[in-house]
């Protein structure tokens, strides 16, 4: 009969595993964000190539863009939202908020860069559509992925060489 000898370092590996599964969701959150910051910069880059056009009051022309003030206020209020918990998956959300500093009677506190934003994606009766952020995800879709797996392999391999 075959007999096992079983030395410390059965144990150790034991112990760095229960560590990572007490450290697995720290470490999910660190890869998320990290594919999420590639998406928002390359969200920010695509951003800057908003066309722009001056006051169009008056005018009944569908026309491309923004204005500068409101493509300032759009690449200002881009950014990451903080995680949210959906049963058992965890969410990041690339977005924008709040108001430019555009005020009409309809908007007083300034136009939602959200609206704006929605507004250039898919186009309107009164503008072209100019899908930036669609573009943007597109383009990162692999490099995001691979900067999360990147993120996750090096936590883990901290955690396992310690």
């Amino acid at each position: 009969m075959a007999t096992f000898k079983v030395s410390d370092g059965i144990d150790n590996y034991i112990d760095k595993l229960q560590t990572m599964a007490a450290q697995t969701e720290g470490i999910i959150k660190k890869s998320a964000w990290e594919g999420a910051r590639i998406v928002m910069d390359a969200v920010k880059a695509e951003a800057q190539t908003i066309p722009t056009h001056g006051s169009t009051k008056g005018s009944t022309d569908v026309i491309d863009g923004l204005t500068p003030t409101q493509k300032a206020g759009v690449i200002a209020s881009l950014g990451i939202a903080h995680f949210r918990q959906d049963g058992n998956f965890l969410n990041v959300k690339i977005g924008s908020d709040g108001y430019n500093t555009v005020y009409t009677k309809k908007y007083p506190k300034g136009q939602p860069n959200a609206m704006l934003i929605r507004s250039l994606e898919s186009g309107t009766s009164f503008r072209n559509p100019y899908p930036f952020v669609s573009r943007a995800v597109s383009k990162t879709r692999v490099k995001s992925i691979e900067a999360m797996r990147k993120q996750c392999d090096e936590e883990i391999k901290k955690i396992m060489q310690t």
